[in-house]
């Protein structure tokens, strides 16, 4: 018997299977929030915001991408991802402040990172959150390194244990028909936050303040666009609750219909109903046409 090998995209595939899971048909905006999935642009996407339906996708708006040095390396040890955000956002004075930010039993290597990274050998670009989250561990001293997947992403939201006080500054700008989402601010006024000697817990809990922020502010440029008032969240950065929730919570009072997962978790564990439904999709609208 003939095959057919029908390609869906990572973070398309999060989008469609919590679209299914809450019987939603029609184009939507989708958050895909997660560590790193395949684009179709050839980088590791992440921070993904999808105008989607069941059959195919536009990417309307994403983080702007910084290098992974040492690409899977960066996943295992966020301190590697921490110097990217660093350097994105400092420039020449990078290692001055990781060191100042605590990271100088790693300063041996920053030489070394600067010249991959400006290369781009073995740094392939990502606009991952979920190393974001990674990098933002290593910089406020929670997680240099992990074991499994999500663990300084894990730690990071258990410290921000304490009432947000205030959000950082980030940036949006709009290029050639896409919404960029630039944390270049924040990651500089939380490193100073943490030179200072600011409360871990406080840079932690207002971190995931702005992140809430940032999301909701994305969606709404992009419904400014669309005219889409429904919002789908997947991807694995949803299992944190403070996110989850603090991103509902922002989009329900901008007047959006907010969808979340609610029997299938928003991980990779959850996007292979999102893969069978646009495989079929894609199908049947093959035989009608």
């Amino acid at each position: 018997p003939r095959k057919k090998i029908i390609r869906v995209q990572h973070h398309h595939a999060h989008i469609v299977s919590a679209m299914a899971e809450n019987g939603l048909t029609g184009k939507v905006i989708g958050l895909a929030m997660d560590g790193t999935g395949y684009g179709s642009d050839g980088t590791a996407w992440g921070c993904e915001f999808l105008v989607a339906d069941e059959v195919d996708f536009q990417r309307a708006g994403h983080l702007q991408p910084y290098p992974l040095p040492g690409s899977d390396k960066a996943i295992r040890e966020p301190w590697r991802v921490a110097t990217s955000l660093l350097r994105e956002s400092f420039g020449n004075d990078w290692q001055d402040i990781a060191q100042g930010v605590g990271m100088k039993e790693h300063c041996l290597h920053f030489d070394l990172l600067d010249s991959i990274m400006s290369s781009g050998f073995n740094s392939p670009l990502s606009s991952s959150l979920g190393r974001v989250f990674d990098a933002v561990a290593a910089i406020l001293g929670i997680r240099q390194a992990v074991s499994f997947e999500g663990q300084a992403a894990m730690e990071l939201e258990a410290t921000a244990n304490v009432p947000a006080e205030t959000t950082y500054p980030f940036l949006i700008r709009y290029e050639e028909g896409s919404s960029i989402l630039d944390f270049r601010p924040l990651i500089r006024s939380l490193a100073h936050d943490r030179i200072r000697g600011r409360e871990t817990a406080k840079i932690a809990a207002d971190f995931h303040s702005t992140i809430i922020s940032s999301l909701a502010a994305m969606a709404c440029m992009i419904r400014e666009r669309t005219e889409l008032e429904k919002a789908v969240l997947s991807g694995g950065c949803f299992q944190n609750r403070i996110l989850l929730e603090g991103v509902t919570r922002q989009l329900e009072k901008e007047g959006f219909a907010v969808y979340i997962h609610k029997r299938l978790p928003p991980n990779d564990g959850g996007i292979a109903l999102g893969q069978a439904v646009i495989a079929a999709s894609l199908l049947l609208a093959a035989e009608t046409y």
